[in-house]
């Protein structure tokens, strides 16, 4: 069995953290317009209950949006060329 470089390791961290950031951006969104009572929102949930997930929601969101970032911009440098891939010896 082939092993796997770090590339591998690399792309499957930008899908799963891109994946996980779906539902995480949709309840932070939900969540801010429960607490501004916007679009029905606050029908969902009550504005207390928002605040409380919204804030706790903090953190995890920037984590898996910083991992997803600088995955995507690693990728993107590299395939424009501005990062040089490794010859074999």
């Amino acid at each position: 069995m082939p092993r796997k470089n770090l590339h591998y390791y690399l792309l499957k961290t930008a899908r799963i953290s891109g994946w996980l950031l779906i539902p995480l951006m949709l309840l932070f969104v939900v969540t801010g317009f429960a607490m501004r009572g916007e679009f029905g929102c606050d029908k969902l949930l009550k504005e207390e209950h928002a605040r409380v997930v919204h804030q706790d929601f903090r953190w995890p969101l920037l984590a898996v949006l910083v991992v997803h970032v600088t995955t995507t911009i690693y990728f993107s440098l590299r395939r424009w060329g501005w990062i040089k891939r490794k010859t074999r010896k």
